[in-house]
């Protein structure tokens, strides 16, 4: 038996000029596409977004701009993700620098000011304190007459804010080296020790001021080879340095 026949209409074929006017009136977007993508890609490639560092650096820095720079040269790979923090970190991981100021100037412009670490004294010929109270350790160290400090380094902090304390109290007397173990001990210029103990350290040491400023007007051996233990309820204890 035949299969019964299907009947279907054709569809009319649309005119050349009519498919010719559709791809015309597509053309002028797909034109635009295309002129972004070109445009994209040649930003891109160009130099036009490449990051842009500014320097300013603290003339006590002994590095250059181009030393600083060679520290944050993989953090630049990605042009449009820059991580001002990651720059900061890198920065403030170099011993000598006290501080990095990081701010976006553009999108892809930045400046960079490197404050540098101040000494105000050295510590344990291993490394110095800053004028902030903050220890840094240079891989190369630098001759200082700065005060010689002697303490643990977890202590530090309230180490240098002491130093500071002790300082004003002797002044116009400088202190030259101050140590801290299980007890206090400060040399003053010229050459005078002198031992606080671990309690009541700044009536002790206005004590002994009031006394050296009278003793050392009637004794060159005082001011060259003093000893002064001030851990005396009543007084003090003079004691000469070995010859």
């Amino acid at each position: 038996m035949a299969k019964p026949r299907l009947n279907r209409l054709n569809r009319p074929k649309k005119p050349i000029d009519a498919t010719l006017k559709q791809w015309a009136k597509k053309l002028p977007y797909l034109m635009l596409i295309l002129a972004v993508v070109v445009s994209a890609f040649g930003l891109h490639r160009s130099e036009l977004f490449q990051p842009k560092i500014s320097w300013t650096i603290d003339t006590n820095l002994s590095n250059d701009a181009a030393y600083y720079e060679q520290l944050i040269d993989g953090l630049l790979d990605n042009k449009y993700l820059i991580n001002l923090s990651d720059l900061k970190k890198n920065m403030e991981s170099e011993p000598w620098v006290a501080n990095a100021e990081v701010g976006r100037i553009f999108w892809n412009k930045i400046n960079i000011t490197l404050s540098a670490h101040i000494i105000a004294m050295n510590w344990q010929d291993a490394g110095y304190i800053s004028t902030n109270g903050v220890l840094f350790k240079p891989v190369s160290l630098v001759d200082s007459k700065a005060p010689m400090a002697i303490v643990d380094e977890e202590n530090v902090s309230k180490f240098f804010k002491n130093y500071l304390q002790y300082q004003a109290i002797v002044e116009p007397l400088l202190i030259t080296r101050f140590e801290r173990g299980q007890i206090d001990k400060l040399t003053i210029e010229p050459n005078v020790d002198i031992v606080l103990g671990h309690q009541k350290q700044e009536q002790r040491l206005k004590d002994f001021v009031k006394a050296y400023n009278k003793l050392q007007k009637t004794s060159r051996k005082i001011r060259k080879r003093g000893v002064f233990d001030m851990r005396y309820a009543k007084g003090f204890a003079l004691s000469y340095q070995p010859q």
